[in-house]
């Protein structure tokens, strides 16, 4: 009986075969919802404008000081999160799964876990850099009527540009 016993406890401190692939992927899976929770909180910017105003006699003057007979616009940029971003995300994770599948043995299968936690950090990062640099590399003047989104050349966040008359309130 001291034999069964013994090769019992042996089972129990090693645990169940791939439980450090269980491991790494729970880790994975943790770090891509933490990501797509981060993300969203750091990408919120906004930025906004009024060129011109109003004279002394309560008309209204342009950016230059020239008095206009309509209000000037206020214009302000929003930053928001990318759905592309989470699309990223989920797709990062479900491929290393698929190649954890594939693997051939257990290091294969941590080393793809390790890139894909390391790629779902990076890509959350670069985002949030890159977009915050290029929402801010925009020049304000640039936009004058309606409301619309620009999309920036890296699909990392979306600028929604509203533009509204100044009021005299």
């Amino acid at each position: 009986m001291s034999l069964t016993q013994s090769s019992s406890n042996t089972t129990a401190v090693t645990g169940l075969p791939g439980i450090a692939t269980i491991a790494k992927i729970r880790r994975v899976v943790i770090l891509a919802v933490i990501a797509a929770l981060v993300y969203p909180t750091l990408m919120v910017a906004s930025r906004a404008t009024c060129p011109g105003g109003i004279d002394g006699s309560g008309g209204f003057i342009d950016g230059s000081g020239r008095p206009v007979d309509e209000a000037p616009l206020c214009i302000q940029l929003t930053l928001g999160p990318s759905p592309l971003v989470y699309v990223g995300i989920a797709a990062i994770v479900l491929i290393a799964l698929g190649r954890v599948m594939k693997a051939s043995d257990e290091h294969g299968a941590l080393k793809v876990l390790n890139r894909a936690a390391i790629g779902v950090g990076v890509l959350v990062a670069v985002a949030i850099v890159i977009s915050h640099v290029w929402f801010f590399l925009i020049p304000m003047e640039g936009f004058t009527s309606g409301s619309w989104t620009v999309f920036s050349p890296f699909p990392f966040g979306n600028i929604d540009v509203t533009t509204t008359p100044m009021t005299t309130e």
